[in-house]
């Protein structure tokens, strides 16, 4: 009896930062999108340094499907001791509210932000020269935008978009994510894409894409010859995010060595000339700002589901 009561006693402790990582274990990173899109090679190459610091291995999994709810559950329903940890994308933020899966943002310890970028429309550079002629070609044909799922942000963006052009589009989803689109871009299955900027970005300097305009409140530095819709006359700015997370209960000590780590990776000289390198564009916010942006964010992208009348 005595054993067992020391036994209960040792496992009642407080889970301290010494404890973790344990050096023999590594450590579960889920992506909630398929292999080969710009979130998959964003945060696969980022887990290179951010298992450096944090000093044991990193293993990514991809589990796609139902617009990164398959993952996210997966995430949720972890256990919730550091071992497990995730890629929260901008779907998490929609996902409950849509009623399209149990789960949201607020279901995580949120560690950081690692990237945030503008969402943007992308053609091939031989359709269309301008947002002028992309839109009037709109009026006159039927034109195909490529989205990584209905209802899920590149269709809720592209979506606010043909409201504000006043025009109308035929939404073509490829929920395997963004590699599939930027695929069926190249390949002329859909006439654009609405999208982040960095997985097009090869291509964009190759001359076989163009970007028309970018949805931000200021030229994006990737583009800095590209306008963005607000200069073309039109109020469209938004775009999406890459969050590290843990399923919610995580001890504090761990998310603090957690966030150490991500802290240190963002700030680490050989992974910034490789996000250079890679067109990753990291944006570092810690667990608290982190939350604060997610908040706000949040009741933007209802407002917007519900003048799009996505929501049930």
């Amino acid at each position: 009896m005595r054993w067992l009561l020391l036994a209960a006693c040792l496992f009642a402790q407080p889970v301290s930062a010494q404890d973790y990582p344990d050096p023999r274990r590594r450590v579960r990173h889920i992506i909630p999108w398929g292999a080969g899109g710009a979130t998959d090679t964003a945060m696969r190459g980022f887990m290179q340094y951010f298992e450096k610091h944090l000093g044991v291995p990193v293993i990514t999994e991809n589990i796609p499907g139902g617009l990164s709810a398959v993952g996210l559950i997966r995430l949720k329903t972890a256990r919730p001791d550091g071992y497990t940890i995730g890629t929260l994308t901008y779907d998490v933020l929609t996902l409950s509210v849509q009623g399209l899966a149990p789960v949201g943002w607020e279901d995580f310890d949120l560690i950081g932000t690692v990237t945030e970028h503008p969402s943007a429309l992308i053609v091939a550079a031989d359709a269309f020269d301008s947002l002028e002629a992309f839109q009037a070609a709109a009026r006159s044909r039927r034109i195909k935008v490529g989205n990584v799922g209905s209802g899920g942000i590149w269709h809720q963006h592209a979506s606010a978009m043909e409201r504000a052009l006043d025009i109308s589009v035929v939404h073509i989803p490829y929920e395997a994510g963004s590699g599939a689109q930027l695929t069926a871009l190249l390949g002329g299955e859909v006439d654009a894409n609405v999208a982040s900027l960095p997985a097009s970005l090869p291509y964009v300097r190759d001359g076989t894409l163009r970007v028309l305009a970018v949805m931000a409140a200021e030229r994006d530095p990737l583009v800095p010859d590209v306008p963005t819709f607000e200069e073309e006359g039109y109020a469209i700015v938004y775009g999406g995010f890459r969050v590290l997370a843990t399923p919610a209960g995580t001890p504090e000590a761990i998310r603090s060595e957690l966030e150490r780590a991500l802290r240190a990776a963002c700030q680490d000289p050989a992974f910034l000339a490789w996000a250079d390198r890679a067109v990753i564009g990291v944006h570092f916010k810690d667990g608290a700002r982190t939350r604060a942006y997610l908040e706000a964010t949040a009741m933007n992208v209802e407002k917007l589901m519900e003048e799009l009348e996505l929501l049930p």
